[in-house]
């Protein structure tokens, strides 16, 4: 086998392709043919993509030939698309493209550029309802089986998986050798029902949904009957399942609404088989490296902190002799600092007991000195007795004066009370007395005026004489003198 392997890698004339390359060179000749240069149209039922994200620039949608379930991908962008309605029939004209995936797949797709509606709404009404629970499924979402399963193993915890196949059925041997294969870590647990009885099937996955399951896997190979697995009661139940579902129906090619609303889709029942056991697989290699890595790190750990601590014990032994040297001096030091401290010692009480004789002749001069201060405070407080009676003396003797001042400041305020309403009552007599003589001021001027009147009515009249002129001229200046006296 070696030798083999030896002429092999030998041989110059052969050329070695990466798969990335390979898949390289397929896209590379598909985009030179001339079928990418000319405008394509096709016709058939339009049907919107339901897991669709908004912030796509285009829309991936489906249309699927009206006689059969073959369908191709569209790529059309949000304006072409936003008149048209699921059911429509359609011609569309573009360009044809392709997506090529890392699992080799070629996926072929129309890249739209001009749409028409040739009529409104040609799938009938269950076909309408079958859109509707994909509609349904898309809000409730999609259950990401291989994260339920994947964290299980991971923590050595059995998944359970319900297996519902048909009741006639005979189990492949792919599949067998897949699910024996992953038995080591999966609880695999099996069903019959028979799959034409759709009211038999809803039950069975009604209770099984009810029992706790990680998983439930529909199984049924391809052929006849299969169709009943898109009857109305059989998609309703799928779209209202807590449990996660995954779908191994058929043959790749055999086009089920039921695999648009699973879980997750198996193509055949082998590759389901062959899915649990690559998931256990790949689970317990990501475990093996994931505690290899975790060994590789403990021991780096551990290396890091063994030279860490033989760092740390090289310090610490350094530090040991440092302090041990600093010991010995800080002794040599403290023993002359105790002899320094004798001797100061000795000084202090010779000066204490200095300062205790000056201070028995200080308290003894403190003592006399209080004596004094005794005699001279209780002198202090007999002269200070006198001062305060002296001081009430005067205080009394200025509040009996204060009190005379008083009265004799109200009698006078009395009796100018009393000169002041005197003042007033004459006052308000000589205003009675002007007013008086006023008025009668007044009638004196209205008889010499009245007389003066007469006096010119005479002089019209006749000359009288000189008697009566005189007689009027007295009368004139006793009114006038009478009134000058009722004025003073």
């Amino acid at each position: 086998m070696v030798n083999n392997l030896q002429l092999f890698s030998d041989n110059p004339l052969r050329v070695i392709y990466k798969p990335s390359e390979l898949l390289g060179m397929f896209t590379s000749y598909l985009s030179k043919q001339d079928v990418n240069l000319k405008i394509i149209y096709l016709r058939g039922i339009y049907l919107k993509n339901p897991k669709h994200d908004p912030r796509w620039i285009y829309r991936y949608d489906i249309l699927r030939d009206e006689d059969t379930q073959t369908e191709i991908t569209l790529q059309i962008s949000q304006k072409l698309c936003s008149e048209l309605k699921d059911g429509n029939l359609v011609t569309v004209g573009g360009v044809l493209g392709k997506r090529v995936q890392n699992n080799s797949h070629i996926q072929l797709m129309l890249v739209v550029s001009r749409v028409e509606i040739v009529q409104e709404q040609v799938v009938g009404e269950e076909e309408q309802k079958r859109i509707e629970f994909r509609r349904k499924k898309v809000q409730i979402g999609y259950k990401n089986i291989d994260g339920v399963l994947e964290q299980k193993l991971f923590i050595d915890e059995r998944p359970r998986v319900a297996l519902v196949f048909a009741a006639t059925s005979i189990t492949m041997s792919d599949f067998n050798a897949g699910i024996n294969a992953a038995k080591s870590a999966i609880d695999f647990y099996e069903q019959r029902v028979n799959f034409a009885n759709t009211k038999e099937l809803t039950a069975l996955l009604k209770e099984l949904d009810q029992q706790k399951y990680d998983v439930i896997a529909l199984v049924r190979g391809g052929g006849g009957g299969i169709e009943s697995l898109d009857e109305l009661d059989v998609l309703d139940m799928i779209v209202e399942m807590q449990t996660p579902i995954i779908a191994a129906i058929g043959h790749v090619e055999e086009k089920l609404f039921i695999k648009q609303i699973v879980d997750k889709e198996a193509p055949t029942p082998n590759g389901l088989g062959q899915y649990f056991s690559d998931l256990v697989e790949t689970v317990s290699e990501k475990k093996n490296k994931s505690r290899a890595v975790l060994t590789e790190q403990i021991k780096k750990q551990f290396q890091e902190q063994l030279i860490a601590a033989q760092r740390q014990n090289k310090e610490l032994q350094e530090k040991l002799v440092f302090l041990t040297k600093a010991q010995e001096a800080a002794q040599r030091l403290h023993k002359e600092q105790v002899e320094v401290a004798h001797r100061q010692n000795q000084e202090l009480q010779k000066k204490l007991v200095g300062i205790s004789k000056a201070n028995e002749a200080a308290q003894k001069l403190h003592k006399e000195q209080v004596e004094v201060a005794h005699k001279q405070n209780q002198e202090l407080q007999k002269k200070l007795a006198g001062i305060s009676k002296a001081n009430e003396d005067i205080q009394k003797a200025h509040v009996e004066q204060i009190n005379k001042q008083s009265k004799e400041f109200n009698a006078s305020l009395k009796m100018m009370q009393e000169i002041n309403d005197n003042l007033n009552k004459s006052l308000q007599k000589l205003t009675a007395q002007n007013t008086q003589a006023t008025k009668d001021l007044n009638e004196a001027k209205e008889r010499a005026r009245e007389l003066q009147r007469q006096l010119e009515g005479a002089r019209l009249k006749t000359n009288k004489g000189c008697l009566s002129m005189v007689v009027t001229i007295i009368t004139i200046l006793g009114v006038a003198c009478y009134a000058i006296c009722l004025i003073l």
